[in-house]
């Protein structure tokens, strides 16, 4: 059975109004903040050197990746809304949503990926050695992507929640001990 760890989240929201990115840049306080309009259109934060990094745009619009858990998303998400509240930035009806997970396992065998490509299907994946040492597989009726190593390691991006993550990491670990056993 699959035991997937949660190793990136990523979410976002909107604040629904525009915001002034150089106010932000000279009044919000943290341990790494940038702002340089002529290199890249958004505010950069992060409240602690550890912390997920938060992407904010003229929009209102904003990013949150790096978090190690869904929970950890939420609590930057309203510490920066705190933060705009303290500064007299409305942000009563934003939307907030989980947008990408990123889970790793570890299958426990050593993988033949010529084999896996075959067998997985020509159409669901993509493996070009001499580019990248890995296989994607896109397998049918998910949202997620695979990414399989000879090592047996496997992140799966794209999913929303862990037992899509589980039921997906389930199902390849049943292909691939068929394969292999």
């Amino acid at each position: 059975m699959a035991n997937p760890q949660l190793v990136n989240a990523v979410g976002g929201g909107d604040l629904e109004h525009e915001l002034d990115l150089q106010f932000l840049y000279e009044a919000l306080d943290g341990e790494e903040v940038r702002y340089d309009p002529e290199y890249w259109p958004g505010l950069y934060v992060r409240f602690a050197e550890d912390s997920p990094a938060i992407m904010i745009f003229r929009t209102g619009k904003y990013n949150i990746a790096g978090a190690d858990s869904i929970q950890q998303l939420h609590r930057v998400s309203d510490r920066f809304r705190d933060e705009l509240r303290e500064l007299g930035i409305n942000n009563e009806d934003v939307s907030f949503e989980v947008r990408n997970l990123v889970f790793l396992d570890q299958y426990d065998k050593e993988l033949e990926l010529e084999q896996i490509v075959v067998v997985l299907g020509l159409e669901k994946t993509e493996y070009e050695p001499e580019q990248f040492p890995g296989a994607l597989y896109r397998p049918s009726g998910s949202t997620g992507t695979f990414l399989i190593f000879r090592n047996g390691k496997i992140t799966l991006t794209g999913v929303s929640s862990s037992d899509d993550a589980v039921d997906a990491f389930d199902k390849l670990f049943g292909l691939l001990d068929d394969l292999f056993v």
